[in-house]
């Protein structure tokens, strides 16, 4: 049926779904490999393929797919959301919830990112400029937070 159709992402978007939801997850994982080559900024087609990886347990080439369409969308709060679950998967729990706290911030959440940002650092572990990019982070939305309560 589906040479009966042009090429088209919500097409393999749709195939997808369908192979995932009949349970042949290795089936719509192959599906979204190769429709995400074809069409590699199809939001959709890639939010699909990452939650497929995250239920196939590979996380890393989840959080490779959300980090690379981060790089040309940043205000898709969904896209943020599946990075807190690829980092949570990986055990990196200041990445996950630095991620978290940045989903809270497009969904008008300030209060829940910056608490998200206070759990992220007490959480003990990323590298020295992980840790200094969330400390940033967290002055900046303190202080977009103290500006909106003036308001």
């Amino acid at each position: 049926m589906q040479a009966e159709v042009p090429e088209n992402a919500m097409v393999a978007t749709l195939a997808g779904r369908v192979k995932t939801a009949a349970g042949d997850l290795p089936g719509a994982l192959q599906t979204y490999a190769d429709a995400v080559r074809r069409f590699p900024r199809h939001r959709a087609l890639t939010i699909d393929y990452a939650r497929a990886l995250l239920d196939a347990k590979r996380s890393r080439e989840a959080l490779e797919l959300v980090d690379a369409a981060l790089q040309s969308v940043r205000s898709d709060h969904r896209l943020y959301l599946l990075q807190a679950q690829s980092y949570a998967a990986l055990g990196q729990r200041l990445q996950q919830h630095r991620a978290q706290a940045e989903a809270y911030v497009l969904l008008g959440s300030v209060p829940a990112a910056i608490e998200q940002l206070q759990i992220g650092l007490k959480s003990g572990d990323g590298d020295y400029y992980q840790l200094s990019s969330a400390e940033a982070r967290l002055r900046e939305l303190r202080a977009l937070d103290a500006e909106a309560r003036r308001r």
